[in-house]
């Protein structure tokens, strides 16, 4: 039986071995494009600072909007204990702001990545031509703030609306939990909604990321350009997979391996120093890996998405029947191939 699978994969790796080449060669090309524009490693750094100062100004506001009410004593509590009544205005002024949370947090979140993605498209198409593929951060934040806000605005608005109501269904699941008490299938049918939101969330996401990078190739509005990057994907499902699933390896080996790093580096520190009195290492070891994994998660993150734009790149690059010789020095042996095969099919 193992055996019997181990020939089925190893059937499958020879059937996609030009599939599995190319993810190789996108991703050692995103690692180049990291590593001659450090730069964009400063943007979600940036895209941090903005969500917390985001968040205060949020807080902050909405325990104002929380205060407004009628102060009523709190039912089966003693008679000094008491609740804020809200009426409908408040109500819902106060879902208008968490609408608002959700939506401005989305399109911070999408101004990133579209920096990101108009950035590795730029250098794709001008690594080798006289600017060496240089100035491309600053050109992407021109990009985004003077051509595209429309755009991201629009996606983040989307991954709003289904943000707002998966809490809203949050909501109404706790209610109705009340008053169905066990009943299993109203429990099954929940469970199986809140799923199914989840998906659509995570599908608006994946389709608004890759909408972005559409709209960084090709200059296309946010509709326009998800319906680009929807057939895009359909068409090319095995490169995609493929690239996705090397992608994802890479990068779990990655977080894993500068996670560990950083707390087997805490753990030698706090056991061989004496300026710190620890009765024991393991609660702090365990903070700094926690903390270092998920800060990896976000820098290595800019790999999966980089790399995500540069297939897409290679991909309009194979339709304009690779014109031109300024692509990175990765894709040009693989654009010499495929050029050939499909000069061959016609």
């Amino acid at each position: 039986m193992i055996w019997g699978l181990a020939a089925l994969e190893f059937l499958c790796v020879c059937c996609c071995r030009q599939a599995i080449s190319l993810a190789i060669a996108v991703y050692k090309t995103a690692a180049q494009y990291v590593g001659d524009n450090l730069k964009v490693l400063f943007v979600p750094l940036m895209s941090w600072f903005v969500l917390g100062l985001w968040s205060f100004i949020w807080i902050a506001s909405a325990i104002f909007v929380f205060s407004v009410g009628e102060p009523q004593q709190r039912e089966g509590s003693l008679s000094f204990m008491t609740e804020i009544k809200w009426n409908d205005t408040t109500r819902y002024i106060f879902w208008y702001q968490i609408f608002g949370l959700f939506w401005v947090a989305a399109f911070i979140n999408g101004l990133c990545q579209f920096i990101v993605a108009a950035s590795t498209c730029i250098w794709y198409f001008s690594i080798n031509s006289d600017s060496q593929g240089k100035g491309t951060i600053g050109k992407a934040f021109r990009w985004g703030f003077r051509f595209h806000m429309g755009t991201i605005a629009f996606g983040a608005f989307c991954i709003a609306v289904i943000q707002t109501i998966r809490l809203l269904f949050e909501w109404y699941r706790r209610a109705l939990a009340k008053s169905t008490g066990e009943n299993k299938c109203v429990k099954a049918l929940i469970c199986m909604t809140g799923y199914c939101l989840y998906i659509l969330e995570k599908c608006v996401k994946y389709i608004s990321k890759n909408a972005y990078i559409q709209t960084a190739l090709t200059n296309k509005s946010f509709c326009s350009a998800a319906w680009s990057a929807f057939a895009l994907i359909l068409a090319n499902a095995a490169r995609f997979g493929w690239a996705n699933t090397v992608g994802s390896i890479l990068n779990f080996f990655g977080i894993l391996a500068i996670s560990s790093v950083n707390a087997l580096g805490a753990y030698v520190f706090l056991i061989n120093t004496d300026y710190f009195e620890v009765t024991s290492p393991v609660a702090p070891v365990v903070c700094v890996g926690v903390l270092s994994l998920f800060i990896a998660n976000t820098f290595i993150s800019i790999f999966g998405f980089s790399s995500d734009a540069i297939l897409q790149s290679f991909l309009l690059d194979e339709q304009l029947r690779f014109a031109g010789a300024n692509r990175p020095e990765h894709m040009a042996h693989l654009a010499t191939t495929f050029g050939k095969k499909s000069s061959s099919c016609c």
